[in-house]
């Protein structure tokens, strides 16, 4: 059986999108999505928080393995 997908927030890396801003339906819509995606120093800061990230996962896989 599968489940259906759960949207992933682009802002808080690694949770899943709780529909947090009034009248969104998803990151598709969102408005602070927007403001960050618009913004080149805080889109720039959360593509750096995105990389420790996919980093900080890419050790707990290691650490797994071994």
């Amino acid at each position: 059986m599968s489940r259906a997908p759960v949207p992933q927030c682009p802002i808080r890396v690694g949770e899943p999108c709780t529909l947090c801003v009034p009248g969104a339906t998803g990151p598709q819509d969102c408005g602070l999505v927007w403001l960050v995606q618009d913004d080149p120093e805080l889109r720039a800061e959360l593509a750096r928080r995105r990389s420790a990230f996919a980093e900080d996962r890419r050790r707990e896989r290691a650490d797994g393995l071994s």
